[in-house]
C-alpha cells in the first residue's frame, strides 16, 4: 500500500454533520471507505482512496469511484470488523473512525466493541455527531473545553481508574454502578484519565 497518514476509516452510518468531524476531515491524507462509506464521503465533498468490504450497499458501479477496491468477503463478521483486520494487515496504527453510528442500536453497540477488539493493534477514535469516543488502557490526556462533558465506561467492575481535571476525579477508584461515570464535567483544556484495563471514553460535543 503506498497510501501515508493520517488515515480515516469512513463508515455508512448517519452522514457526518458535527463541525469537529468537518474540521477532522480536512487533516486526513487518505480516506479508507467501508461499502457505503464512500457515498457519504462524497457527499462531504473528499473521493476515497480505498474502498472496503463486501460491496453490497454502494450506490453507484463500482467503477465510478475509481479508487482501489478491496473486496472483503464473510458473512460472520461485518465490513467495519473486517476492514479492521485488513487495516492490521497493512500496519496502520493510528485510524480515526468516522461514520460507524447513528444507525440501529444493536449496530452501534457491536462496533464498540470492535472498537476494543482492536484498539490493542491499532490507536483508534471514533468521531460520531455527539462524541469523540476512546478505547484506552493506559495513562492517556484528552483535549477538551471548559465545561464539556465526559463519560467513562469499563468493561469489568474490578478496572481501577484514576483522574484528573474533572468536576468529580477518580482517585484509584472503581465504577461502583454502570451510570458512575456518566455525566463528568472536564474543568479546563484537558483531563487525564488512567485505568487499569480497558474502559471506553466519550467527550461529548458543545453544541
Amino acid at each position: 500500500m503506498n497510501f501515508t497518514g493520517p488515515f480515516a476509516l469512513i463508515g455508512n452510518g448517519k452522514t457526518p454533520a458535527h463541525a469537529a468531524i468537518i474540521t477532522k476531515l480536512k487533516s486526513i491524507q487518505t480516506f479508507l471507505c467501508v461499502d457505503g462509506g464512500a457515498d457519504n464521503l462524497i457527499k462531504l465533498g473528499y473521493k476515497p482512496n480505498i474502498l472496503l468490504g463486501d460491496l453490497d450497499s454502494i450506490n453507484k458501479d463500482i467503477n465510478e469511484y475509481n479508487c482501489q477496491i478491496v473486496s472483503l468477503k464473510s458473512q460472520v463478521k461485518n465490513d467495519m470488523e473486517k476492514s479492521l483486520e485488513w487495516c492490521v494487515k497493512h500496519n496502520i496504527e493510528i485510524l480515526d473512525l468516522i461514520g460507524f453510528s447513528g444507525g440501529r442500536d444493536d449496530q452501534n453497540i457491536a462496533n464498540l466493541y470492535i472498537m476494543k477488539k482492536f484498539s490493542n493493534k491499532i490507536k483508534m477514535r471514533m468521531y460520531t455527531n455527539h462524541s469523540i469516543i476512546y478505547c484506552i488502557n493506559q495513562h492517556i490526556n484528552i483535549k477538551t473545553k471548559l465545561g464539556q462533558t465526559i463519560s467513562i465506561f469499563s468493561f469489568n467492575d474490578s478496572t481501577i481508574i484514576s483522574t484528573t481535571g474533572l468536576k468529580y476525579p477518580l482517585k484509584q477508584s472503581k465504577l461502583n454502578s454502570p451510570s458512575h461515570g456518566i455525566s463528568n464535567i472536564s474543568l479546563g483544556d484537558h483531563f487525564t484519565i488512567q485505568p487499569s484495563d480497558w474502559v471506553l471514553v466519550f467527550v461529548n460535543h458543545i453544541v
